[in-house]
């Protein structure tokens, strides 16, 4: 499973100097879509999200940013010798990233499916929560222990 194919990755690394191949990606991507999964679990509902199982089926905004993503973690894997404190260049495509899954969670940005729908977190209820107002709430009574 992957959020962004090779070409979602490419667009943002600097053609005339480095692009990534097939075989360097997977296990980025792996932790790329774990990521966003995280960051977006509150947002969308589970159910939505577990469609996105190949880039063709991932929303294009979130193909676009799982590919900034992955270019930001392969771009600062490759220059990690070269670059003790880290890749300028790679951190802003991170924040950048970070930034539109922020824009998407506070509900700025609207992200739009592969067949043109929009997705929207009005599929949350409170049965999505637990514990909820439709648990029963613990009780004691005096002298009970509680063990």
């Amino acid at each position: 499973m992957a959020y962004a194919a090779l070409s979602d990755v490419n667009v943002h690394l600097p053609a005339d100097k480095l692009q990534a191949q097939d075989a360097e990606i997977p296990e980025l991507n792996v932790d790329v879509q774990r990521l966003i999964r995280a960051r977006l679990a509150g947002t969308f509902d589970s159910d939505i999200i577990d469609l996105w199982t190949t880039p063709g089926l991932t929303p294009e905004l979130i193909r676009g940013i799982a590919g900034k993503l992955v270019a930001a973690k392969f771009y600062a894997k490759l220059v990690a010798e070269d670059e003790a404190d880290g890749s300028l260049f790679a951190q802003q495509l991170y924040n950048e990233a970070i930034a539109e899954l922020n824009e998407i969670r506070n509900g700025m940005v609207t992200v739009i499916d592969v067949v043109g729908n929009e997705i929207s977190n009005d599929n949350l209820t409170t049965a999505s929560f637990w514990p909820n107002n439709t648990t029963d709430p613990p009780s004691f009574s005096i002298g009970e222990v509680w063990a």
